[in-house]
């Protein structure tokens, strides 16, 4: 009876878990920069929001598997960033086929790498912007990467693993948005 125990404490400490990671809607927070009197329209393609990318750590359980979602958190940060730099701000799967005409923007924004490695959030957008004659005025990647997180995930193990992504996740968005904004407000603005 005794090996039972020890077989089925092992099968269970081996099996692990698989946890879902996304922003849980995170907090509104003001950014600083221009307000745009123009309407945009932020796309990120179903392929890009569906997104997985499996992570573990020995530090905090080999057994454990964590999924992050870029694409999902990377549309939860348009949602807070764009507006308030946007006098107009739409969301959709796939670009317009007929954009208005005047001072409006489409911009298309990708995953082309998200890691976490090293304790931190390693994140790659790329980002691509029209006018509303379909005109291209901005084809860029932008990369940060978030603080790193190992004393949160030395300390709390597997229940610190889904914050340290998060908040690391969210610091990496954040820079990337704030180049973004600059380059946008500098092409925009003059337009």
């Amino acid at each position: 009876m005794r090996i039972w125990h020890v077989v089925t404490a092992l099968a269970m400490l081996a099996s692990g878990c698989a946890h879902e990671v996304t922003f849980d809607r995170p907090e509104h927070y003001a950014v600083a920069g221009p307000h745009e009197e123009a309407a945009l329209t932020c796309v990120i393609d179903p392929q890009t929001l569906a997104m997985k990318v499996p992570i573990n750590s020995f530090m905090t359980g080999a057994a454990h598997e964590w999924n992050v979602e870029p694409g999902d958190m990377l549309k939860q940060v348009a949602a807070i960033e764009l507006p308030q730099m946007f006098s107009h701000y739409d969301f959709a799967t796939s670009s317009p086929a007929h954009a208005a005409q005047g001072r409006n923007v489409v911009l298309e924004l990708s995953i082309p790498s998200y890691r976490f490695e090293d304790f931190h959030a390693k994140v790659a957008v790329a980002a691509k912007a029209y006018d509303g004659n379909h005109k291209r005025f901005l084809d860029k990647t932008y990369t940060a990467e978030g603080e790193t997180q190992g004393a949160k995930m030395f300390w709390g193990g597997a229940f610190a693993m889904k914050s340290a992504i998060r908040q690391s996740s969210l610091e990496a968005y954040k820079k990337i948005f704030e180049q973004l904004r600059a380059d946008l407000a500098a092409i925009v603005g003059h337009s």
